[in-house]
C-alpha cells in the first residue's frame, strides 16, 4: 500500500485553492522524479496540471478517444478546441514546462 506499482488520481485538484494545488502538483512531480517511482495516470480537464514528467497524453471527447500519444503532439490547440468545443490556443510555458489553455474571443 505505502509502495503502489501504480497510482490513478482522478481530479486530484478539484476543490483545492490555487496554493494548495500548486503545492500538490509540486509534490507529485517529485514523486515523479525519483527512480523508485509508481506508473501515474492523472485524470485533469485542466492542461495546466500536467507536469514535464508526465509524457503520454490521451485525450477523450464523449468517452471516445479523440487523440492519443506525445503529450507536445496531443495537447495541440486543434486537438484541445474539439474536445472543449470552442476556439481554444494552447501554450506552453518555458519556464515552467507547463501548458495552459485560453480561449479566444468569439
Amino acid at each position: 500500500m505505502a509502495k503502489p506499482d501504480l497510482l490513478i488520481l482522478d481530479e486530484p485538484c478539484a476543490g483545492l485553492d490555487p496554493v494548495a494545488r500548486e503545492r500538490f502538483l509540486i509534490n507529485l512531480q517529485k514523486l515523479a522524479r525519483k527512480k523508485k517511482r509508481p506508473n501515474l495516470i492523472l485524470v485533469t480537464h485542466h492542461i495546466e496540471e500536467i507536469f514535464p514528467e508526465i509524457t503520454y497524453v490521451l485525450l477523450l471527447k464523449n468517452g471516445k478517444v479523440l487523440a492519443q500519444g506525445p503529450k507536445a503532439d496531443v495537447l495541440s490547440s486543434a486537438n484541445l478546441g474539439k474536445a472543449f468545443g470552442a476556439t481554444v490556443r494552447v501554450r506552453k510555458s518555458s519556464r515552467q514546462e507547463r501548458w495552459n489553455l485560453q480561449l479566444d474571443a468569439a
